[in-house]
């Protein structure tokens, strides 16, 4: 086991402070011992721990990936970090308030609990996930590919990152100008990816299914249904002519202003 300790020499004598990190890490245990009340982090990722012991009210870091994890004990109010991922999980217990990072990829999961306003990072692909909850404000990348999502809750202006592939979803909500990074592909989109993130996408998914789609008759009915505004956008591609006796009175006034 290492461990951080320090030593404090005052009249020949050697004090032993207080421990406040621990690593256990890649040492194949299934158990783990009474946490000392002092820490602050603990690294026990890549055991075969099936369980934790109850968690010190001062832990800030908590890695405890790539185990056997069925389930985690309450988590301190005092946690920033939490990297999970590669376990057994079904569920997530309340988090923290003062959570930042959240990694629980690869688990079972078919929910999150709610999100605290402190979030900036959340990694939550390879799951069971068919929603997600509303999204805090601060949340800067967004992983979530490889669910059963059908849609997304509200994108916020901090956002920069936003990885959604391998979905269900049939639309986006309205993208913040914050976003550098969309990657949708691999959904049954039924609209318009704005152009500056199509080099993001896959390219087989946009030859065999997103060009065709945006082209179609029946793909252009659906956008118009889901969204009018993306007209003007579809007119740039070129409107089925279908499309354009149908929405005639619609185009002549867009024309017009």
């Amino acid at each position: 086991m290492k461990y951080l300790k320090t030593y404090k020499l005052f009249e020949n004598f050697i004090f032993e402070s207080v421990v406040t990190e621990l690593d256990y890490s890649i040492k194949t245990l299934s158990s783990l011992p009474e946490l000392p009340e002092s820490l602050e982090i603990l690294h026990c990722y890549n055991n075969q721990l099936e369980s934790l012991p109850e968690l010190p009210k001062y832990l800030k870091i908590l890695y405890c990936h790539n185990n056997q994890l069925n389930t985690l004990p309450e988590l301190p109010e005092s946690l920033k970090y939490l990297t999970c991922y590669n376990n057994q999980l079904n569920t997530l217990p309340e988090l923290p308030k003062s959570l930042e990072r959240l990694d629980c990829e690869n688990n079972q999961l078919k929910s999150l609990p709610e999100l605290p306003e402190s979030l900036i990072y959340l990694e939550c692909y390879d799951n069971q996930l068919k929603s997600l909850p509303e999204l805090p404000d601060p949340l800067e990348e967004l992983y979530c590919y490889n669910n059963q999502l059908k849609s997304l809750p509200k994108l916020h202006k901090p956002l920069k990152l936003l990885y959604c592939y391998n979905n269900q979803l049939k639309s986006l909500p309205k993208l913040p100008g914050s976003l550098k990074g969309l990657y949708c592909y691999n959904n049954p989109l039924e609209c318009l990816i704005p152009e500056k993130f199509i080099k993001f996408q896959d390219k087989k998914w946009l030859k065999e299914y997103y060009y065709p789609m945006i082209k179609s008759y029946e793909g252009q009915k659906k956008i118009l249904q889901n969204d009018i505004t993306q007209l003007d956008e579809l007119k740039k591609i070129g409107l089925d002519p279908r499309i354009e006796k149908e929405y005639i009175d619609i185009i002549k006034q867009s024309d017009w202003s």
